[in-house]
């Protein structure tokens, strides 16, 4: 596996240790996914080398490598067993910043430790009618003096039932203002074997023969007070907080499936005879392996790129659903493209391609579905880069009667009046004709505020010289001249224009 310039000579030593480990295991994990059990031993002989501690600090049993150590393990591993990756990466990673970040210092020291040494853990989240909609978690904690009682069921729960140790999502608010302001969840941890507590169902999961994934059932669970992770009512903050560390490490993942694809794929078809020469001479294949390939170096780019912005301290909020979405959609892609390469032995289980098609699939939902991943891009994208999405501000060309950008800003602008704001949109029709202007275009050239800008274009439009597009509470918040107001802002010559080469004849 490259390295990147930033990591460090402990992160370089990590990815050589934990890939040496997985050599050594290879044959057992594929043993136990012939058989469809679930490898107990080979978690326990993990857990011994202080792997899955890779991303937190020493003082808590940890390697202090950060999210970097932890994507360097993940990659590692799922190149190797994408089942047992995937319980490590989502269930025991899982949970470490959600107690890092809102644990206290006595959870800390009590939980991570075990973390670190490999015990398989569990984050509870989906459940019957809260999918994507996380905030819908219906399972309930109701505080009875110095302990919660829950209630509830969860679903789709990787390793359900082998966990020792559950970090459980649940609704601690019915009152409509904490749901409006997700203050109604809150996040717990939960032990293996406590008094109704229980598996309900174990469910048959494309790609993953070795993994367990199920159903819970809370009937009347005790959970003291200090178990709870954070304050009542932060659990949606905790859930999304660890979201985005978790997407980053799930992305590793996919780095390292489209890299099994590239280890079968090219040496199969060198060795594969068809029309009298190697597979691999085939154009089609050629320009196949090479999608392979630029997808593989553009996911990991981007995997290391976003787990050193987090070491940095910096918000990945857009970052982590990028590289989710993006290394899901580049394995199921390269995943296809290999399958074809390959032929019939890109479906036979003889060769790890075609697990690979499987579980790739599987990304499209867990850790958030690509649609959910692509919500929280748009949103957060359009509050995080602002400044970024700005249109230049631009004026027509004395020269060309044509809009160029415009250096500076307004020398001065214009005092409000109904005839100003009116010239101004008439102004603007001839640089953006299909466009409305916000108060704030409209107040680059007129000295006002939204509250006196609005009075006037409410007046503007009594005469009926402009269009409005307003909040639900009745605010202007687009505007734009109609017919009228363009034919009252300025005569109609004002608007003609053609390129030089067209000849009068050629206009009416």
């Amino acid at each position: 596996m490259e390295s990147f310039p930033w990591w460090s000579e402990e992160q370089k030593q990590l990815a050589k240790d934990v890939r040496a480990f997985m050599q050594k295991i290879a044959k057992r994990e594929m043993e136990t996914r012939w058989t469809r059990e679930f490898p107990f031993d080979l978690y326990e002989e993990f857990g011994k080398t202080g792997f899955t501690g890779a991303a937190f600090p020493k003082e808590y049993g940890g390697m202090g490598l950060g999210c970097t150590g932890g994507c360097i393990v993940a990659e590692e591993v799922h190149k190797v067993s994408p089942g047992l990756g995937r319980i490590i990466v989502g269930n025991m990673m899982g949970g470490v910043m959600q107690l890092l970040d809102f644990g206290t210092e006595e959870q800390k020291k009590k939980y991570l430790p075990r973390i670190a040494q490999g015990e398989i853990g569990c984050v509870g989240i989906t459940e019957v009618t809260a999918g994507t909609d996380a905030a819908g978690i219906e399972v309930e904690a109701k505080p009875e003096g110095d302990h919660y009682v829950l209630n509830g069921k969860k679903r789709f729960i990787v390793g359900a039932g082998v966990a020792q140790h559950y970090i459980v999502y649940a609704r601690t608010s019915n009152n409509p203002e904490d749901v409006k302001k997700h203050r109604h969840l809150t996040a717990f941890w939960v032990e293996k074997g406590v008094p109704g507590f229980t598996t309900e169902r174990i469910n048959e999961i494309l790609g993953f023969e070795n993994v367990q994934n199920g159903s819970l059932d809370f009937d009347n669970v005790i959970t003291p007070v200090e178990n709870r992770i954070g304050q009542e009512g932060e659990g949606w903050k905790v859930l999304m907080h660890g979201l985005n560390f978790e997407r980053t490490l799930i992305s590793a993942s996919a780095a390292a499936w489209q890299q099994i694809l590239l280890q079968y794929t090219v040496p199969y078809s060198q060795r594969r005879v068809q029309f009298g020469r190697p597979t691999i001479d085939i154009a089609g294949n050629q320009t196949r392996i090479a999608d392979i390939i630029m997808r593989l170096k553009t996911t990991r780019m981007s995997v290391y790129y976003t787990a050193y912005l987090w070491d940095l301290g910096k918000d990945i909020t857009i970052e982590a659903s990028m590289v989710k979405a993006c290394g899901a959609e580049n394995t199921f892609a390269s995943s296809c493209d290999a399958t074809q390469v390959m032929g019939g032995d890109g479906v036979n289980r003889f060769y790890p391609v075609q697990n690979v098609f499987e579980v790739a699939k599987t990304d499209y939902i867990a850790g958030g579905t690509l649609e959910a991943c692509r919500l929280v891009i748009f949103r957060s994208g359009l509050k995080l880069m602002a400044e970024d999405m700005q249109m230049p501000r631009r004026v027509i060309s004395e020269k060309l009667g044509v809009p160029v950008p415009a250096a500076d800003p307004v020398e001065k602008k214009l005092a409000l009046s109904e005839e100003n704001v009116l010239a101004v949109l008439g102004e603007d029709y001839r640089i953006n004709q299909g466009l409305h202007m916000t108060l704030g275009d409209i107040e680059q050239y007129i000295e006002a505020d939204d509250e006196a800008l609005g009075k006037v274009i409410d007046a503007l439009q009594e005469q009926g010289l402009v269009m409005t597009y307003r909040t639900r509470k009745g605010a202007v918040q687009l505007v734009k001249a109609n017919y009228k107001g363009l034919k009252k802002a300025y005569p109609k010559e004002y608007y003609r224009w053609a390129p030089e080469f067209v000849t009068e004849d050629r206009m009416f």
